[in-house]
């Protein structure tokens, strides 16, 4: 069932209340103060808390707003418990985060079914979390190879940018596009196109900086934006990129194998420069790699 942590400083009514917690199939766990409260709410992550209100130590009032300060342990609903039941306990508790608030002594039963609708509302908040954790990364990331998307580049990039136009720092930008791509998808299907893509992504993280954008920008094109790095630094990552993606070998679902390569364009950020400036001149640069013969690096010129 659930995890029930159970405060309270009177030893007898924690042993009554654990026997009736256990006999419904519940772990329970015990503190007698607020301070061990807080701190087996850390190590044990309980699904739910009866805080008694007068206590040691710490009282259960107080217990309750540290629980709901702490980005931790804020979600773990919290049933007060108190044999003090006046309005303004009630109200106080409440306003902080409780979610319910029983008087003793309690009927066992009603206390099971206000548990009951606590942890209910616990799994449908951790559900909605999770539908939102699903949709941000929806929202961020390319389906297919786990690199950022294009909205989500621009808007990391352009911090960067704006950053390094504050502080005076270099920024480079790198476009990376699969040379014949079409060829793969018309020779070996678009799995194998769809691994081709995929590949790449796992050697811009294996090779990039923690620091650098990795983005699928469109199709086979990819674009990293390289904070805090100056053009030769650029250059010198946009060959080892060029360098391991060409050594790549995938294997088809028939058996057979199939390499390919990239041409790169790269720039550094100039004076009353913008970022859309610079993936313009990155994505020329490319182009002009691709005119030349292809699997081959463009910069700036000095």
């Amino acid at each position: 069932m659930a995890k029930i942590l159970v405060v309270d400083d009177i030893e007898d009514n924690i042993k009554l209340l654990s026997f009736d917690l256990e006999d419904d199939n519940h772990t329970v766990i015990t503190a007698t103060n607020g301070k061990e409260c807080l701190l087996l709410s850390r190590t044990e992550n309980p699904d739910l808390i009866l805080l008694d209100m007068m206590m040691p130590v710490m009282d259960g009032r107080e217990t309750l707003k540290r629980l709901k300060a702490d980005q931790h342990l804020k979600h773990i609903p919290v049933i007060m418990v108190s044999a003090n039941d006046g309005d303004d306990d009630v109200i106080d508790a409440l306003d902080i985060g409780a979610h319910d608030f029983v008087a003793k002594p309690f009927i066992y039963p009603v206390l099971a079914a206000r548990m009951r609708s606590a942890l209910r509302l616990k799994a449908s908040q951790e559900k909605l979390r999770e539908a939102n954790q699903l949709l941000q990364k929806l929202a961020s990331f390319d389906p297919l190879t786990g690199a950022y998307n294009r909205r989500q580049f621009f808007n990391l990039a352009k911090a960067e940018f704006s950053k390094a136009e504050r502080t005076d720092q270099p920024l480079a930008v790198i476009m990376m596009d699969i040379d014949k791509f079409k060829s793969i998808n018309d020779t070996y299907g678009h799995a194998a196109g769809d691994q081709a893509l995929i590949s790449i992504t796992k050697t811009c993280k294996d090779i990039c900086r923690a620091s650098d954008i990795v983005s699928r920008f469109g199709g086979e094109e990819f674009v990293i934006c390289c904070p805090n790095a100056e053009l030769e630094g650029a250059h010198t990552l946009a060959e080892r990129l060029r360098n391991a993606i060409a050594a790549i070998s995938i294997e088809t679902e028939g058996g057979e194998k199939f390499s390919f390569t990239t041409s790169i364009g790269v720039t550094g950020r100039l004076a009353n420069d913008t970022l859309e400036a610079m993936i313009n001149r990155a994505d020329g640069w490319l182009y002009q790699a691709k005119d030349q013969g292809r699997n081959r690096t463009i910069i700036d010129p000095e």
